[in-house]
């Protein structure tokens, strides 16, 4: 095996390294929009605020943003370990990188806004029937039965946070492989941790559990209210449900 595999292998680690750190900041930012779905409907909906089990489904909710990302970072797992092994990083991949990012944030915001105005009516998070009979007027008719300030509020939000994640996916620097050179020799170890911990870290966050059964419709079920239950979802989990 060439003695450049380390730098490259190395490398690949570096650019795990700054899409994770990117995936928790657009996890965040999911939050966000989580917390803004709280303070437009929930908050006034439920009879009883129970502060234990808000913070349970914000938990929660973390829970399976994590688990979408785990499944967004598994294709480009692959494809970074086939770099590193070839030692082939063309800048182009870098920008190919970043467009399927800013596909997969944009379609997130998009979801997101179009299911809260459903959530608002029904309570619930729109599920994969709901999508097949939504059509503009559907969006109309819910955003209508809105108060004009939620619908304000929810859409400059959306569009701010879109921007940010947008901002930050385009502002990524990579480098280049051949800056990983380093005096200190490649040992067996060292190779098997860059090779399986960022692929451990993916299928645990894929699971979204460390538990024998996956994160499931049932984890959400923190309180007797639906409202709370559904907004530890979010809009990608539920789309094929």
């Amino acid at each position: 095996m060439s003695s450049r595999f380390i730098f490259s292998l190395r490398f690949s680690s570096r650019v795990f390294a700054k899409l994770f750190k990117l995936s928790f900041t657009l996890i965040f930012f999911m939050t966000l929009f989580r917390l803004n779905t709280f303070f437009l409907y929930v908050y006034y909906v439920i009879p009883e605020l129970n502060f234990s089990e808000i913070m349970h489904s914000f938990v929660a909710g973390v829970r399976f943003d994590i688990l979408i990302f785990g499944f967004i970072l598994t294709p480009l797992y692959f494809v970074m370990l086939i770099q590193a092994i070839f030692e082939k990083w063309p800048k182009k991949i870098f920008a190919i990188y970043k467009l399927y990012f800013v596909f997969v944030w944009f379609l997130i915001c998009a979801l997101t806004f179009v299911d809260f105005f459903s959530f608002a009516q029904h309570g619930r998070r729109m599920r994969w029937d709901q999508y097949q009979s939504w059509d503009p007027q559907t969006w109309l008719d819910q955003v209508s039965a809105l108060h004009l300030n939620q619908v304000l509020v929810f859409s400059v939000i959306s569009i701010v946070l879109l921007v940010l994640g947008y901002t930050l996916i385009k502002g990524l620097k990579f480098g280049d492989w051949k800056d990983e050179y380093s005096p200190d020799p490649a040992s067996k170890t060292e190779i098997i941790l860059r090779i399986l911990t960022p692929l451990l870290l993916i299928f645990l966050a894929a699971r979204g559990t460390v538990m024998p059964h996956h994160l499931a419709l049932e984890h959400s079920e923190v309180s007797n209210f639906k409202e709370l239950n559904e907004m530890a979802l979010n809009a990608v989990w539920c789309f094929d449900k």
